[in-house]
């Protein structure tokens, strides 16, 4: 047993044993809007004009974790460099990429959620992105009022791969685990549905899951079209 499963048995095993009914939870980047390529050009774009070595491949294992985590990794390989700047810039590309209207929507998404919450599904979203920017940009497509809840990486929880915010959701919706579906895009999301006790459903936008995702997924799935059948 590693020391993330460790970790995660002592949050699982403080969730009510009484909860009842199902839910879905879903990521927002790269899952729900088509935002992980544009902010990976613009970080790339931002460490070359930085000087900052590498940056294609490092700038790939902070997908799907939250800014403070984010910082963990820069920092990990580049050592005390200006991380704030760094951020600046990836900001200031990304606007002059997408300006006002935000990142488009992934196929599907209104489609999915009209489905599920039509047919009595409790939805949350789970995300490492803060709140503020997690429902400024799901506000630009429409579907904020789909959702029951936000779980967010700046409400004090580690974020992915460690479950705390699936499993926040989960206490949030009195709902078990084992009862909620979470639809994830990337290695990190699914680590942590898994480590959640969770059922993990897999829609890859940038990363291809390896050996390790694919023995932990529930479901792998093309678009969010094609998950909507497990419903």
């Amino acid at each position: 047993m590693n020391g993330l499963e460790e970790q995660s048995i002592s949050i699982i095993s403080e969730v009510p044993s009484d909860m009842v009914s199902q839910g879905i939870i879903f990521d927002m980047d790269g899952l729900m809007i088509d935002s992980e390529r544009i902010i990976n050009d613009a970080v790339v774009r931002a460490g070359r004009e930085m000087g900052l070595a590498d940056i294609e491949n490092v700038s790939l294992r902070t997908i799907g974790t939250s800014n403070a985590k984010t910082r963990e990794i820069y920092t990990s390989v580049y050592g005390d460099f200006d991380f704030d700047r760094l951020m600046d810039l990836k900001h200031k590309y990304i606007d002059e990429m997408i300006g006002d209207s935000g990142f488009p929507p992934k196929e599907g998404i209104t489609e999915i959620l009209e489905y599920v919450t039509a047919k009595g599904y409790k939805t949350a979203v789970g995300s490492s992105t803060r709140e503020w920017a997690v429902k400024k940009f799901l506000g630009k497509i429409g579907v904020l009022k789909y959702f029951d809840i936000f779980v967010c990486g700046d409400m004090g929880l580690r974020s992915k791969p460690f479950p705390d915010i699936f499993l926040a959701c989960s206490e949030k919706m009195g709902i078990a685990p084992c009862d909620y579906y979470v639809l994830e895009d990337s290695p990190n999301g699914i680590r942590a549905a898994y480590a959640a006790g969770m059922k993990p459903v897999m829609i890859p936008d940038m990363i291809p899951p390896d050996e390790e995702i694919l023995s932990m997924v529930y479901s792998l799935k093309n678009s969010l079209t094609e998950a909507m059948e497990l419903f």
